[in-house]
């Protein structure tokens, strides 16, 4: 498991070139490896195991030149002793049933074991369950698969390696050194089950004591399990005590009351800086809900190169508009589901100009009778077409014309990342392929969504945003939604409804606690933001958020913010996996301002794409001083716009790809007033105001409850049953 995030071109030479001449001076030979037992019976590492996915080919590669450059204790390079495991794929779906020897759930209790922090909040509920990632799942089976090779072995000692390392420069030297002074400290075979050479401690530091000059005994706080040293005697003892709960690195430090752990006196397998790690890290969203972590550093989607663009067509329903989210989740801004392109767009494509919004069109109505002349203008371009939607005889037009840049799709293979990964030349992400239901072609019409004195301001770089010079494509004409009825029970004191928040977020510098929420009647609240100390921050304040999620409707509170440079008072609907949100935000240092933002990762739900660090902010000039009376602000939100309202006057308005596609899954709503990180956003905390109080004396809810939420899947009869439920109220 590879934590590094990659480096720059810069950094990355200078690694290479160091590790270079340190290795041109620096011992290539270690006689703790051999392939055959000396006379004198001394022990050595026998095998190398590296754990290496069937699509990471080049990785293999890598592993074997790191090792090519050691040699064993009879002068053969170590890849004479290299084997390689298969690793279990986290995208294969075969693969991502839970066995008896893995265990998808572990607790906060077990994480801060490991890692006991420094500061935690007054109040934690160390049983809280987290769900190990599909990746931490599949790196557990595939380290269980090699401590099941090493336990059926001859060998006594192997070395077990994942395929994001390389070696110290000086890894021969330092490695003989460790393994002498063990041989040294007492028969081999008794000294130790695992040696840990790759490993990173945790933040207080490992608990450990000295063992030999180069080595400790460990007794738990290491994270990695990407380079180790296991015998035959400690691969049968970690095999006795499956199942693994929560990801391996985790696990097997609560093992080491009953395994002999040593951890070398430094790593000397590190990581690689030229790799970015495929993994999620499960722990981190409640780390950041609970304060231990607050790092709020852009979270960006970066894609790869992808071949580009890419044409789909046939007739219009669920098979078309899935595999138009599958493309926006491969890292496409994808054009879908209209008659006619926007005039400008359309010339753009067929003048093959970089104007071009979209690289990828899925049932474009327009675009049916280009097929052939698209085939020409664009030689790389890619089609993908659905058998049986089209006559025989412009199949086999289609087949001429595009050639082997053609993919044809049928019913079973349809709703399946393979065959057009494999086709597009790209990694799958971990996530369900989203089935959804099928949208009929719409027209685009024009809307001026600038109204009054407002400003876009800076936003992500993102697939699913696109550049505001572009003005023509900004509305979809779709079907009305039933209407939205209103909600009787979101009373501030009703707390089936309300949910009030004792947690944080990444740039958030205040704990939320209810004591910060005064409730003054059914309708009414204040918010009281305190500089207080909270361990894992200084300040203090209050949030309230439904615990039911809404689809569509019509959210409305009247408030007056404080006026604290610093704090953000925050009206929103908001979802994760995927990240999905709608902002009203009033800040401290501009009373005058009010600023609208809408974030949006693509997918269904459980697909974890929570980017985004901006949004796609907008301010708006209202013309009053919000913080000296009280106003109504709403946010009206339908399938393909979104409408913002301050006192029932219309000041701002949003639809598909203006900048962004519309959110089209289920949120919840919150209210909440919050000191932030960010100077460039509210201005610095003005600590000596505080106590700030903002006032709440109304809410208004026009929305479905969405009652059982599995996954968006939905056919073209409407929603299916037992999948999205909707609850008119």
């Amino acid at each position: 498991m590879n934590h590094n995030k990659k480096r720059t071109n810069f950094v990355q030479i200078w690694w290479k070139f160091r590790n270079y001449f340190l290795r041109t001076l620096t011992k290539k030979r270690c006689a703790a490896f051999s392939a055959r037992k000396t006379e004198n019976n001394s022990r050595s590492i026998e095998k190398i195991y590296v754990i290496n996915l069937d699509r990471q080919q080049e990785r293999l590669a890598n592993i074997k030149e790191e090792l090519s450059r050691v040699t064993e204790r009879e002068g053969k390079p170590l890849t004479t002793l290299l084997h390689r495991i298969v690793a279990v794929d986290a995208l294969n779906e075969t693969n991502n049933q839970i066995t008896a020897e893995v265990k998808s759930e572990y607790t906060l209790q077990e994480q801060l074991f490991v890692d006991p922090c420094q500061a935690l909040p007054q109040k934690l509920n160390l049983d809280m369950k987290v769900k190990m990632s599909k990746q931490e799942i599949a790196v557990a089976c595939s380290h269980i698969k090699v401590w099941k090779r090493i336990a059926n072995g001859d060998e006594e000692y192997s070395l077990v390696l994942e395929d994001d390392v390389c070696l110290h420069p000086n890894f021969a030297a330092l490695m003989e050194k460790s393994w002498i002074e063990l041989s040294q400290k007492s028969p081999l075979n008794n000294n130790f089950d695992v040696l840990f050479l790759s490993f990173k401690e945790v933040d207080m530091g490992a608990e450990k004591i000295k063992f030999t000059s180069s080595t400790f005994k460990l007794f738990r706080g290491i994270w990695y399990m990407s380079g180790y040293v296991l015998s035959k005697q400690g691969a049968k003892k970690l095999l006795s005590m499956l199942p693994i709960v929560g990801p391996v690195d985790l696990w097997i430090n609560h093992k080491f009351d009953i395994l002999s752990a040593i951890m070398n006196n430094k790593s000397i397998i590190p990581q690689r800086s030229d790799e970015i790690s495929g993994n999620f890290y499960s722990i981190l969203p409640i780390l950041s809900k609970i304060g231990v972590l607050n790092d709020g550093a852009p979270s960006y989607f970066n894609s790869g190169e992808l071949n580009k663009p890419i044409f789909s067509s046939g007739i219009g329903g669920s098979e078309l508009t899935s595999l138009a989210m599958s493309l926006s989740m491969l890292g496409y801004r994808c054009c879908s589901d209209i008659y006619k392109l926007p005039d400008e767009e359309r010339m753009s494509l067929l003048n093959v100009t970089k104007e071009r919004i979209f690289d990828a069109y899925v049932n474009v109505g327009c675009l049916e009778n280009e097929w052939k002349h698209l085939a020409k203008l664009y030689p790389n371009a890619q089609m993908i077409m659905f058998q049986g939607n089209s006559p025989h005889e412009d199949m086999d037009e289609l087949k001429a014309a595009w050639g082997s840049r053609l993919l044809l799709l049928n019913e079973k293979n349809c709703y399946q990342w393979k065959d057009i990964c494999e086709f597009l030349n790209v990694v799958p992400p971990v996530s369900p392929y989203p089935k959804i239901e099928g949208i009929p072609k719409r027209n685009v019409e024009v809307i001026n969504s600038s109204i009054g004195q407002n400003r876009w301001l800076d936003r992500d770089e993102s697939p699913w945003i696109i550049d505001r010079q572009n003005k023509e494509f900004d509305y979809i004409q779709s079907r009305k939604l039933t209407a939205n009825k209103p909600i009787t029970d979101y009373q501030l004191d009703n707390s089936n409804f309300w949910f009030y928040r004792d947690d944080t977020f990444p740039g958030n510098e205040c704990l939320f606690s209810p004591d910060n929420l005064q409730i003054k009647s059914r309708t009414k609240a204040n918010f009281v933001a305190r500089k207080e100390n909270m361990e894992v921050r200084q300040y203090s304040s209050s949030a309230i958020t439904s615990h039911e999620s809404f689809l569509y409707g019509k959210f409305e509170a009247e408030l007056k913010p404080p006026k604290v440079s610093g704090l953000v008072t925050g009206i929103f609907l908001h979802r994760d996996s995927p990240r999905q949100e709608i902002d009203i935000e009033f800040v401290g240092n501009k009373p005058t301002k009010m600023l609208t933002n809408v974030y949006y990762n693509p997918g269904v739900d459980g697909a974890r794409f929570d980017y985004g660090y901006r949004g796609t902010p907008f301010e708006i000039e209202l013309g009053f001083d919000a913080t000296k009376e009280f106003h109504r602000y709403a946010i009206e939100w339908s399938e393909n716009e979104i409408k913002w309202f301050v006192d029932d006057n219309l000041v701002h308005r949003r639809s598909n790809w203006g900048p962004t596609p519309i959110p089209h899954l289920p949120m919840q709503f919150h209210v909440n007033l919050w000191p932030t990180r960010s100077r460039e956003l509210a201005g610095k905390i003005e600590s000596s105001k505080l106590p700030a109080v903002m006032e709440l004396i109304g809410i208004s809810i026009q929305a479905r409850k969405c009652i059982n939420e599995k996954a968006i899947v939905i056919d073209k009869r409407g929603l299916k049953e037992n999948d999205l439920e909707l609850e008119d109220i």
